[in-house]
């Protein structure tokens, strides 16, 4: 009976360790078919910027950079990237979508503090693609969060790059004295290892959703910054609500539209 009962007892000990490893095995595979659906959806939504820009007033130099944003509505053509895309100044800007299409981009606005602005597009020129809105999530972003960077990292069209956030109380960080720096914000921190031509990609979660802005990254290290979302959101609802009331000369508007408030 001893003996009988020793089996048993293996035998059930074997049946629970397959049955943990199958499960394991399970959830596995569900996380990463979720991920390859929600990449595939993404990058629909992520395009390729072009900028040509002359001397800013912020100290932003002359020249022409490759940068990333992503469609926040793809109704009334809004694109989403960084302040330091978008710049201060005059700037010739078009888009790359994921089939090559090229579409011009008008400068929408670019917030006086943060790293943050938005492009305009005209969605009747998007001929031969369904593009893909990227919804913003804020509230989603927390440590220990599985997130990937969808976006042209150095120059790459659609590279996507993974990490872990780490933190989300980092203080913004400085570029150096002759530059624009952020300020009076945190930021998250996350070891995706970005670099240039990154800027403006968004950095989403297993469902698709943004939850943060790749603003920037340490050039000795693999640390990436991310910009909060909750200022983005909100100046993107007040534009939204002024392009949707159908008011004239909305664009020059657009700094009058984003009050300042305590956010």
């Amino acid at each position: 009976e001893k003996m009988e009962s020793s089996v048993r007892f293996k035998e059930a000990a074997m049946a629970t360790g397959t049955v943990a490893a199958l499960i394991a095995w399970a959830i596995r595979h569900r996380r990463t078919h979720s991920w390859e659906k929600t990449l595939e959806r993404v990058s629909h939504g992520v395009v390729v910027i072009r900028v040509a820009s002359v001397m800013a007033f912020d100290m932003h130099d002359a020249g022409f950079s490759l940068a990333t944003g992503f469609v926040v509505d793809r109704q009334l053509g809004i694109i989403m990237t960084n302040r330091h895309v978008v710049t201060t100044g005059p700037v010739t800007a078009d888009a790359v979508l994921l089939n090559k299409e090229e579409i011009e981009l008008v400068p929408l606005y670019a917030d006086p503090v943060h790293d943050f602005g938005f492009f305009s597009y005209n969605p009747s020129q998007v001929k031969f693609m369904q593009l893909q809105q990227i919804p913003l999530a804020p509230a989603e972003a927390r440590v220990g969060l599985d997130v990937r960077v969808v976006g042209n990292d150095a120059g790459e069209k659609i590279s996507i790059l993974s990490g872990t956030l780490a933190r989300l109380d980092r203080a913004a960080p400085n570029y150096g004295s002759h530059t624009y720096n952020d300020f009076n914000t945190f930021y998250y921190s996350c070891a995706s290892n970005t670099s240039g031509g990154s800027s403006g990609s968004p950095v989403i979660n297993c469902r698709g959703e943004a939850i943060a802005l790749n603003a920037g990254a340490a050039t000795k290290a693999a640390s990436s910054y991310y910009l909060p979302l909750e200022r983005p959101a909100r100046a993107l609802k007040l534009l939204r609500a002024a392009l949707n009331s159908g008011s004239a000369d909305t664009f020059r508007g657009a700094r009058a539209v984003v009050k300042r408030g305590t956010l």
